[in-house]
């Protein structure tokens, strides 16, 4: 994006600020979050399902072109989207790549190696890297107070993963050498899914939530097509041997939980700052352990309550309105 194009994005975003007020949440913001937070804490265990049974190579395809599909009905400015792509297209490809092909590599290997919980604890660090990234790229002013929210926040998630890992511990050697890679590859997913978030946040202020959200879908399926082409002929020996729960699960990520978790993530950009929007993401592994408890009584272990005090402190101290005038953001180049 050039400078001029930036900075009217900033501008507006300033005025949508100054709108909503220093000292007012913005309610409708933070519902968008809480129904993301809801659908988003399915993704792991559905991803895990399938990834185990169905190539790599070709569920980022799958899920994302016909995530992409079922919301183009839903577009009001289908002119928006024609826009992105002719005004916008080169950061659109990145924004894609890192949401589709870099990211959906590093989840997927991850998830068909490691443990659900380990998911949820390197996830965690995604807001410090999208707090580091937009005050870098100038999407937002430095605000260190925040900071400590989102390190309670990460903390919160580490406590429950390590509680986890404690309580699970005597893996084999080929067990732990999985986890391992399992982990250096979470690192790589979390990197690509905090600029995926960064980046596209001023899309969404510019064209609206939905005709970003589906152009990122449809540039990206056209990004993974070379991958999926190249692992081709492991693609139907696994495709004969999967089981209806591994489509089922795939069919609901691809036509439910992610057109509307991203569009729910995309909405709420509109309205807050990158870095609450991931911030508050860190609900989601909360919520899944404690879904877990509820209904299949899994035990309710004191890392679990005090990691999820932790976790749910950092939020609500990273979503405060702002107290006093902070300086502007910079301008990107």
């Amino acid at each position: 994006m050039d400078r001029t194009g930036g900075a009217k994005a900033h501008r507006e975003e300033r005025r949508r600020a100054a709108s909503v007020g220093p000292h007012r949440l913005d309610l409708r913001g933070y519902i968008y979050l809480s129904l993301m937070v809801l659908f988003g804490s399915t993704v792991s265990p559905f991803a895990m399902v399938a990834v185990r049974e169905l190539p790599v190579g070709i569920l980022p395809l799958l899920r994302f072109s016909f995530a992409g599909l079922c919301l183009i009905p839903f577009l009001s400015d289908r002119g928006a989207l024609w826009r992105l792509l002719r005004e916008d297209a080169r950061r659109l490809v990145f924004v894609a790549a890192f949401c589709v092909p870099i990211n959906q590599s590093f989840f997927l290997n991850a998830a068909r190696l490691g443990p659900n919980s380990h998911v949820g604890l390197f996830y965690a660090v995604c807001p410090l890297v999208v707090w580091i990234l937009a005050w870098v790229l100038g999407h937002e002013a430095l605000d260190l107070g925040r900071l400590w929210g989102v390190l309670a926040s990460i903390a919160g998630v580490a406590v429950i993963g390590l509680g986890n890992l404690w309580e699970g511990s005597g893996a084999s050697p080929a067990e732990s050498r999985s986890i391992m890679l399992a982990d250096l590859l979470l690192i790589g997913a979390v990197v690509s899914w905090g600029a995926y978030l960064t980046l596209s946040k001023p899309l969404v202020a510019r064209y609206g939530a939905l005709p970003v959200l589906a152009g990122t879908f449809l540039v990206g399926c056209l990004l993974e097509l070379p991958i999926a082409l190249l692992t081709l002929p492991g693609w139907l020996p696994m495709l004969a041997r999967a089981s209806s729960s591994a489509w089922i699960s795939l069919a609901i990520l691809a036509l439910l939980v992610t057109p509307l978790n991203l569009a729910l993530q995309n909405l709420s950009l509109r309205r807050l700052d990158a870095s609450q929007v991931a911030t508050f993401s860190n609900a989601a592994p909360v919520l899944t352990v404690v879904w877990g408890v509820w209904f299949f009584h899994e035990v309710l272990t004191p890392t679990l309550i005090i990691g999820g005090l932790l976790t749910l402190g950092g939020i609500f101290w990273t979503n405060l309105p702002a107290s006093r005038p902070t300086a502007g953001p910079r301008v990107a180049a």
